[in-house]
């Protein structure tokens, strides 16, 4: 592995960061790389906010390697063939690092906690030199260069490799020149909080080359006051980390888009409850408005009054028209959720679409009467502002579609719906 060490000095640029993502391989080697630093200005694609590091400098980190030409061999991903990644070393006629060689710099702010070394080695942990990052054509964006205790990165033009039991991975622009840059998506579940080492913060980059695809990456510096709603999120213990706006318009309504309101990535558990969902194996982050993150923590306290653990859901995000109408669903703005199931800690599963019991108040079975209770507690408590169960319509025989729609207070039947809002005003 050549050591990347700065050659010359070029003009500054803004930083904005822009990701790789876990698909695909990387492609062929760029040209000679320029770490790029911040100068105070804007963010990058995400719009995220200015970097402390107000003495910024592109710095030319040109190595043979990458001077190849278009007919390098491209790096290879991992995943391709199922087999590890190829650790690259140092070559064998290179003198072994010794304890004057390279120093560590000092942290640029000493009173950051202690690292946790999580992804040592990898993609987005801590170095000191190249060295420290062990993997092929791996170089290290260091600490005088604007990044805390080192992050270790690699060149790519739109995804990056992944490796197990490591963070995800993705490509951003405006790390170094002329190429994009691999970093470490946010995860919470590894490093709580935003889901970043210390001395990084999350924030919503787009890819390089393709910047209408975002997601969370942990960058340097520290995050700006977030929006009312995620704090008051983060004060509950909520596991999430902000998302990208998506802006996507439906079809067949021109000129409407949908627009979310503080988007987030929620993980599970969300106060005692997992939400799966139901062709999925396992709990995955879902992306929906802060506003319902709120209200899956109301949800959570009255799920646990009945033993629940687990909820399959069945979509909350859907850029689409209500049924029948020119209305945008709330679907279309993240703040509805479709519940199909509820599995208890003993293993109870009660099921919509199995155990509903329709148009009745003498149940024959228990699921029948708690799925009909859980209904009737999520509109009397006002976790929602409608509830849909399968005496709306057919359409909703195998779930409970639950909303927020703004100023609106409904459960019941499609006649009753119709006589408070006016003939099929939602029919979602």
């Amino acid at each position: 592995m050549v050591s990347l060490r700065p050659l010359s000095l070029v003009l500054l640029l803004g930083l904005s960061l822009a990701a790789c993502d876990d698909d695909g391989t990387v492609p062929n080697s760029p040209p000679p790389l320029q770490v790029i630093q911040d100068g105070g200005g804007a963010g990058g694609a995400g719009g995220g906010g200015p970097l402390p590091f107000d003495q910024g400098v592109a710095v030319d980190r040109g190595r043979p390697d990458r001077d190849a030409g278009p007919d390098a061999e491209p790096i290879p991903d991992p995943r391709d063939a199922g087999v590890p990644m190829d650790q690259g070393r140092p070559p064998a006629d290179m003198a072994p690092p010794t304890p004057d060689m390279d120093p560590p710099a000092p942290d640029m702010d000493p009173g950051l906690p202690p690292d946790p070394g999580l992804n040592a080695g990898w993609i987005g942990g801590p170095c000191a030199v190249d060295g420290d990052c062990d993997y092929d054509e791996a170089f290290c964006l260091q600490e005088a260069e604007g990044y805390p205790r080192g992050m270790c990165s690699l060149g790519c033009e739109r995804v990056c490799p992944d490796q197990a039991g490591m963070p995800v991975t993705f490509c951003i622009g405006d790390v170094i020149v002329g190429s994009g840059a691999c970093v470490q998506r946010c995860d919470v579940d590894a490093f709580g909080g935003d889901g970043c080492r210390p001395g990084y913060f999350c924030d919503v980059r787009g890819r390089y080359s393709e910047p209408g695809t975002q997601r969370g990456v942990c960058v340097p510096g520290q995050a700006p006051p977030p929006p009312q709603c995620l704090a008051d999120l983060a004060a509950l213990g909520v596991a999430f980390v902000p998302a990208e706006e998506r802006n996507d318009m439906p079809d067949g309504l021109p000129g409407v888009t949908c627009d979310i309101p503080d988007p987030v990535r929620v993980s599970s558990p969300v106060n005692g409850i997992s939400y799966r969902y139901v062709s999925h194996d396992a709990p995955q982050p879902i992306y929906m408005a802060c506003p319902l993150a709120h209200a899956l923590v109301e949800l959570g306290a009255l799920l646990q009054e009945y033993d629940i653990v687990e909820v399959g859901h069945i979509g909350v995000y859907n850029c689409r028209a209500i049924s029948g109408t020119n209305s945008l669903s709330e679907h279309g703005y993240a703040r509805a959720i479709d519940l199909k199931w509820f599995r208890t800690r003993d293993g109870q599963v009660y099921d919509v679409e199995d155990h509903w019991e329709h148009d009745t108040q003498n149940f024959r079975t228990e699921a029948g009467r708690i799925l009909f209770e859980l209904g009737q507690q999520m509109f009397e408590r006002r976790i929602f502002n409608i509830v849909l169960t399968p005496n709306y319509n057919a359409a909703h025989d195998n779930h409970f579609h639950v909303d927020l729609t703004p100023g609106a207070r409904f459960i019941g039947s499609h006649d009753e719906f119709e006589g408070f809002f006016g003939p099929n005003p939602h029919g979602d």
